[in-house]
């Protein structure tokens, strides 16, 4: 009995010292994701106690057993500045206790937050998050959670795959991941759903790699029918990421879609980038390769011909909004413009999301899939 009560004070103990200190852990796989670019101001609130810190030598700023309310964060000439306390330095770190929460522009997020005063005296805001835990965050956002849990696994592997690759690809940079389409959506604590969660926890650590490698795993929503070779949009030739048929995303609503623009339209949106048109008279695709998607756009104009790659031409127009993909073919009508018949939403690259979702109604496993999109591949553990 009295060894069962010293037991039980120690962990007590230990939990209690847990709780007294900064979030800090060993065996952690830490992503950092930029949540908040170039803005002037950030609203903060931390929920428990926390330490804030400063970046360079991690030298201890202030401490406080109290949370903190709402209040707003500005850059000042010499550092940081929280509501009345300035902090002369280019950047802090803010380290809540376990079971704090901080909330930045009131969105709740877990891990550490570096706030950064930038050159044009704007704020970028970090968050420093264990990966599984950065993936609860960014399921939900990428693929419904309500999907087939196969599929959800197949994305939780390749999500954190990309996270990972990216992180080696970045690391002279304050961050390895933003929150955006431009890496992967991530949104937070609120952006958590128990499936998402149970996906990432029944894979956790679990990766791709090709030939000992951290495989680029790539995915977008929909190809339309077939993948795209990853060389041909990021230069990248690797095996797994080889285009190839996928007859399982028609259900899709993206897998068939239609856009129309007249000419002095596309004539603007051109004008606005280094493209520059005057008196376009038609437009073209160039050079399809075998997924079906043109390499380049044809435009002819008074001048001449201007041969501008297909997804500089899909930004041109409006990205993703407009053109969905560059899986697309071009009618012409002189009288009302230019018409895209088009097939499956973003760039096409290694999984298709709703193909997933296709071969998991299928009574694929989440193994199969990723073998299916990524041959070759092999599934190992985060080393």
């Amino acid at each position: 009995m009295k060894k069962i009560l010293l037991l039980t004070v120690l962990a007590t103990g230990l939990w209690l010292l847990a709780s007294s200190k900064a979030v800090a852990q060993d065996n952690v796989y830490y992503m950092r994701i930029r949540i908040i670019i170039e803005d002037p101001s950030v609203s903060l609130s931390i929920k428990g106690q926390y330490a804030i810190e400063t970046l360079q030598n991690h030298e201890v700023l202030l401490e406080s057993k109290d949370s903190l309310e709402e209040t707003e964060v500005f850059p000042t000439n010499a550092g940081v500045k929280i509501g009345q306390n300035d902090f002369n330095v280019y950047g802090i770190r803010i380290l809540p206790t376990v079971g704090a929460n901080i909330e930045i522009n009131k969105k709740k997020y877990r891990g550490i937050v570096d706030i950064i005063r930038t050159k044009n005296m704007k704020l970028t805001v970090v968050n420093h998050v264990d990966i599984e835990e950065y993936l609860y965050g960014v399921l939900y956002h990428e693929v419904p959670h309500d999907w087939p849990m196969e599929t959800l696994m197949a994305q939780a592997i390749a999500a954190r795959t990309y996270a990972v690759y990216r992180k080696t690809k970045l690391p002279n940079k304050d961050y390895d991941l933003t929150n955006d389409q431009y890496s992967q959506m991530y949104g937070g604590k609120e952006g958590e759903r128990w499936r998402g969660k149970w996906a990432i926890n029944m894979t956790k650590g679990k990766v791709l790699k090709y030939k000992g490698e951290i495989l680029p795993a790539f995915y977008s929503s929909c190809c339309g029918g077939h993948t795209e070779n990853a060389d041909v949009v990021w230069g990248i030739d690797l095996k797994p990421l080889k285009g190839r048929a996928c007859s399982y995303c028609k259900e899709s609503p993206y897998y068939n879609w239609k856009a129309s623009f007249s000419f002095q339209q596309i004539e603007e949106k051109l004008n606005k980038t280094d493209f520059k048109c005057a008196g376009i008279k038609w437009v073209k695709v160039k050079d399809v390769d075998n997924s079906g998607r043109p390499k380049f756009i044809t435009v002819t104009d008074k001048k001449g011909d201007k041969n501008i790659p297909a997804d500089k031409f899909r930004l041109a127009l409006g990205g993703y909004e407009f053109l969905k993909s560059t899986k697309f073919k071009i009618d012409i009508d002189m009288t009302k413009g230019v018409f895209f018949n088009g097939h499956g939403w973003g760039h096409g690259v290694g999984m298709c999301q709703w193909g997933a979702k296709g071969l998991a109604d299928k009574g694929y496993e989440h193994d199969k899939i990723l073998a299916f999109y990524y041959p070759d591949a092999v599934i190992e553990k985060i080393s």
